[in-house]
């Protein structure tokens, strides 16, 4: 295996992964992801029939008896070095099988993803296998009209993923990528050592974690690591904030009983915004404009706490294997605590490879327990498929939670009207944002132009 490095950069099914997020009549997790529940199910139902009206079993067309004699070169790109630990598990069980496949991959800046992948699809030198978000953007569906994916509902085994983990990456009833079985959610991590020396504790309602913010900032700590240059990193703040904030409001998400920018969308903004000018981001924090120095800032201990994605779990210990790393889920003003969970999304075949039985033979191999497993295990993250054991002990300390929520972006991808990509808008601005080059009431008027 080579790499090449190319800059730094839910399945709703939670019920054994997500056994200690307790409420039982807690709204399904929609995908960030994802579709709502409904339309989960009535994806998943249209894969099973598609394959159904075909007569086709789904299967590889190399079959994994013929590993040893299958050979060629693959070339995979991610967007976000926080998964090479997984890719690599991912990988390894792969060469096992079919060791005379040599396979590659890149990572391309997670700001400029979609651009590069767009320049090589036209000009058809694009990678033989590519990470998308599924249909938590626009993005896929365009390279599905750009007949630049390959179609995998006849081609992919996915027995044995639950089905209605493939809502994400199936559009009109056909599967375009395999998903993960983990759940993407986001989480407060904290410097367990620097809570014991200077007596704080954990949360307990939403008025003592902004208490706890000062007390950090008074005692020579910089409350919450936070990247200003990346409006993926500051929703991944913004949305479990959200969710104790207001997490009534943050209910209705996941029917749409409420809209992405109802007022407590902008009330909430408007308090983290308070919080940056508090200091609680740091003095420097419209210098910390990339993921990499939102960790280094907080696994160097400059930081006790940082809000960010599971995915980032394994990331901070691999930065700081000494740090005694913890998470919680912030409370609401009652003491509820909910987790926002969304689908994870995973690759998808370059229709035009040329090294097509290959990338079949990955992409089903992706479909695998085995490959699953791995996975979730290098990003020690929250499993959503029974059958895979969730990947470390953080992942149980993030889920530990009363609920679950919909992803406030989710509602973005799923809500827009006709023709309209929010998610697009929200991608651009949210940093100007905290930059003070926009108020919080022009970036949710001009969503909510595009809103249903």
């Amino acid at each position: 295996m080579k790499r090449k490095s190319a800059g730094i950069l839910l399945c709703v099914a939670m019920t054994t992964a997500l056994a200690g997020c307790g409420s039982s009549q807690a709204p399904s997790a929609s995908s960030g992801a994802a579709a709502s529940s409904a339309q989960t199910e009535t994806s998943s139902a249209a894969v099973s029939e598609s394959a159904e009206a075909t007569g086709t079993t789904k299967t590889t067309e190399t079959a994994e008896a013929a590993g040893n004699d299958l050979s060629g070169s693959l070339t995979i790109w991610e967007h976000n070095t926080s998964f090479e630990t997984s890719l690599q598990g991912v990988i390894d069980g792969f060469k096992k099988k079919y060791p005379n496949i040599d396979v590659e991959y890149e990572f391309k800046d997670g700001d400029q993803y979609y651009n590069l992948l767009n320049i090589a699809v036209q000009s058809g030198d694009a990678p033989d296998i590519f990470w998308t978000n599924g249909t938590a953007t626009n993005n896929m569906s365009e390279l599905v009209k750009a007949d630049a994916l390959l179609p995998l509902t006849d081609v992919v085994d996915t027995s044995e993923l639950p089905e209605n983990c493939l809502a994400i990456g199936t559009l009109d009833g056909t599967l375009y990528s395999v998903p993960w079985s983990c759940v993407d959610t986001r989480a407060c991590y904290y410097n367990k050592d620097i809570f014991e020396k200077e007596g704080f504790a954990i949360p307990k309602t939403f008025s003592e974690f902004e208490e706890l913010l000062q007390k950090e900032k008074d005692a020579g700590y910089i409350p919450i690591s936070l990247d200003s240059g990346s409006s993926w990193d500051l929703l991944f703040a913004y949305e479990p904030v959200l969710s104790a904030y207001d997490s009534a409001y943050t209910e209705g998400l996941a029917d749409y009983s409420v809209k992405a920018t109802d007022q407590p969308a902008r009330d909430c903004m408007n308090e983290m915004l308070s919080w940056r000018d508090k200091g609680y981001f740091g003095d420097n924090f419209l210098g910390v404009t990339d993921g990499d120095a939102m960790v280094l800032t907080f696994t160097n201990g400059d930081a006790a706490m940082c809000i960010a994605g599971s995915w980032d779990a394994n990331t901070f210990t691999d930065n700081n294997p000494n740090l005694k790393l913890g998470a919680f889920q912030i409370p609401d003003k009652d003491g509820k605590t909910g987790m926002v969970g969304t689908n994870a999304n995973g690759f998808s075949v370059f229709k035009n490879s040329a090294n097509l039985d290959a990338a079949k033979a990955f992409i089903q191999y992706c479909a695998t327990t085995e490959a699953q497993q791995a996975w979730v295990d290098g990003q020690g993250a929250v499993s959503g498929n029974p059958n895979v054991k969730s990947g470390s002990e953080i992942a149980g300390e993030i889920a530990n939670c009363d609920t679950t929520y919909t992803s406030w972006q989710s509602v973005l991808a799923n809500h827009a009207k006709e023709g309209e990509n929010a998610s697009t808008l929200f991608e651009n601005d949210m940093t100007k944002v905290f930059t003070g080059e926009m108020t919080t009431d022009d970036f949710f008027d001009e969503i909510a132009k595009v809103m249903q």
